[in-house]
């Protein structure tokens, strides 16, 4: 059986796109954005243009939800009950791209998006980190749930039923 702490950090360096939920002018809205990850806190950090909807919702209200799970097999017998994923809650920030650069998001960027060298050449694209709030869920699958925490995302502890 996976080591719960290998799976996840396994999630997040293999999924290069997470689900962003907001809320939006029209009520709750999900996008799919692609995103990189600092440490030393863990954050998570995406590129977005000025004219994507969530952009608008990040700005008006910081708080918001990600997701980041594996992709649905064909034939897996899990169904999409038991994807592995995890969810957190997080506050988003917009931050120059000076200090993106900085603190290591830019290169990371452009290491695992080629499309990020174009994106960065445009006025209307801009950074947000995004830094988890509280505990988050991770799941691994049936009866494999766990409450996630820590400043870099370590802190598991296993969710029992009733």
């Amino acid at each position: 059986m996976a080591d719960p702490r290998e799976s996840l950090e396994r999630l997040l360096e293999e999924v290069p796109v997470a689900s962003l939920a907001v809320v939006g002018e029209e009520g709750p809205a999900v996008s799919l954005v692609p995103w990189v990850r600092t440490r030393g806190p863990t954050r998570l950090w995406i590129l977005v243009s000025e004219l994507s909807a969530h952009t608008a919702a990040l700005r008006k209200s910081p708080r918001a939800g990600v997701m980041v799970s594996e992709a649905y097999r064909e034939g897996d017998p899990r169904s999409n009950h038991a994807l592995t994923r995890v969810m957190l809650t997080v506050d988003a920030r917009f931050v120059g791209r000076e200090e993106a650069r900085a603190r290591g998001a830019e290169g990371l960027y452009r290491e695992r998006f080629p499309i990020g060298e174009t994106l960065l050449g445009l006025g209307d694209f801009h950074w947000v980190e995004l830094s988890p709030v509280g505990s988050g869920g991770f799941v691994m699958g049936f009866g494999r749930a766990y409450r996630v925490g820590g400043d870099d995302l370590e802190e598991l502890s296993h969710v029992m039923g009733k």
